[in-house]
């Protein structure tokens, strides 16, 4: 925020923190663990969450990184490889305490064998941890643990905007719920949990019975349609993070590919620059802060100003920065029939072949559902180009997409081969392809 009549001042910067998506199996499917923060709360008040906070001097102890059952040189490849190995691994670290100490489960066991820690011991050393009396470092000298750093699954990384006061750059984790072990809460900082599978968490947000953030609804969706822990591990974890590149598409739109849409590092996806001087931007899938860095500088190059945000649906890999760019820049965010569903903010949910009237190139809607009920593609008004989204077939490289409608997917396909025959297309992943 500027001061009236001086300088902009600088953005805050974030601080690193660690968040853990507790899972347990349930008679539907795998249920996550969401607690609720209380209404007296400066931050985040009211908002169901996963346990978690930021990281802490302390983490960094070199005796509990002797303790981990991860390198740390592994642990920052499991993070997509942009952090430092003592960095990464002091991340794990976080996410093992702020996780017993918010919810009272401990990702480790004993270093030297022998079964299970005694639960009495566990428990009098998280209300010494609680209260102050114990640091971790201490707790897992006293009870000597081995941390189960290895446990912990890498999904995602979330950027809070430069335009806020208090600002986190969060890594999100998954983890089992360990045999036998239960949540239990002590202090102030949790008034409430339910255990609810993904899909249930978001039918409560979209019927306003819980609120949430875009990074946890996102999470849930990236977990919807997960079968077990173990497929979560093989197709949701990062990989090594990439480039943001950028193609000058002539005459009137520009391809960003974003390297980790839904702050999946290793899972690319194309966002597209669409306009002269008035800008759409359409599916900002990256919540992590360079990419939509990049589109802003373009539009401020160009002397011009992004109007609005259009997604042409609302999966986290192509709409997981568009809050941000939307509260960042003062502007909507524009999806198809329904999406507004699925996202924890207001949106314009746009008509089959209505005209966003926004931008300086005439860009219209046509509802193209198949790989989601909600899926629209974007056709320039002059027939040059269509941005397909994830019609043309490539999802996610690192997600687990819902059950698709084939016939739908078909009847959308042929549809838009026929209102944008020669128009060029502009797909989500890969790069554009000419028509044939």
């Amino acid at each position: 925020m500027a001061d009236p009549g001086g300088p902009a001042s600088a953005p805050v910067q974030p601080h690193l923190a660690a968040t853990v998506v507790l899972l347990r199996d349930g008679p539907d499917g795998p249920e996550v663990l969401l607690t609720r923060r209380p209404s007296s709360m400066a931050f985040a008040a009211d908002m169901h969450v996963f346990p978690g906070g930021r990281l802490d001097v302390a983490d960094a102890d070199q005796a509990l990184i002797a303790r981990s059952a991860l390198r740390a040189a592994d642990a920052a490849v499991a993070l997509g490889g942009d952090l430092a190995p003592a960095v990464a691994i002091a991340l794990h670290i976080a996410a093992i305490r702020e996780l017993f100490e918010e919810a009272g489960v401990l990702l480790a066991d004993p270093r030297e064998g022998g079964g299970a820690i005694p639960a009495r011991s566990v428990s009098l050393a998280r209300t010494a941890l609680v209260g102050g009396d114990a640091t971790f470092a201490q707790v897992a000298a006293e009870l000597d643990l081995r941390l189960r750093t290895d446990r912990l699954i890498p999904l995602s990384r979330w950027v809070t905007p430069p335009i806020l006061p208090r600002r986190f750059d969060a890594r999100f984790f998954a983890a089992a719920l360990p045999s036998g072990a239960r949540v239990s809460f002590e202090g102030d900082e949790v008034a409430g949990h339910a255990w609810l599978t993904p899909g249930a968490g978001l039918g409560a947000m979209a019927e306003g019975r819980l609120a949430m953030w875009i990074p946890t609804s996102s999470t849930l969706q990236q977990l919807e349609h997960a079968r077990s822990i173990e497929e979560i591990r093989e197709r949701l974890a990062p990989g090594p993070l990439g480039e943001v590149v950028v193609e000058e598409l002539p005459p009137e739109a520009m391809r960003i590919v974003m390297p980790a849409g839904g702050g999946v590092a290793g899972q690319p996806v194309s966002s597209y620059l669409v306009g002269r001087r008035r800008l759409v931007l359409i599916d900002p899938g990256d919540p992590t802060g360079p990419a939509l860095d990049r589109a802003i500088e373009i539009a401020a190059a160009r002397d011009g100003v992004i109007e609005a945000v259009a997604l042409t649906h609302v999966d986290p890999d192509h709409a997981a920065g568009a809050e941000a760019a939307a509260e960042r820049l003062g502007i909507g965010v524009l999806a198809g029939p329904g999406a507004g569903r699925s996202l924890p903010y207001p949106v314009r949910e746009l008509a089959d072949l209505e005209a966003l009237g926004v931008g300086d190139v005439g860009l219209r809607a046509v509802h193209a559902p198949g790989p989601r009920p909600d899926h629209v593609v974007f056709l320039a008004d002059d027939g040059a180009f269509v941005v397909t989204g994830d019609l043309d077939g490539v999802r996610g490289a690192r997600s687990i997409p819902g059950r698709p409608d084939p016939a739908a997917w078909a009847a959308s396909l042929e549809r838009v081969a026929t209102l944008a025959s020669t128009a060029r297309r502009l797909p989500g992943h890969p790069p554009p392809v000419d028509p044939v």
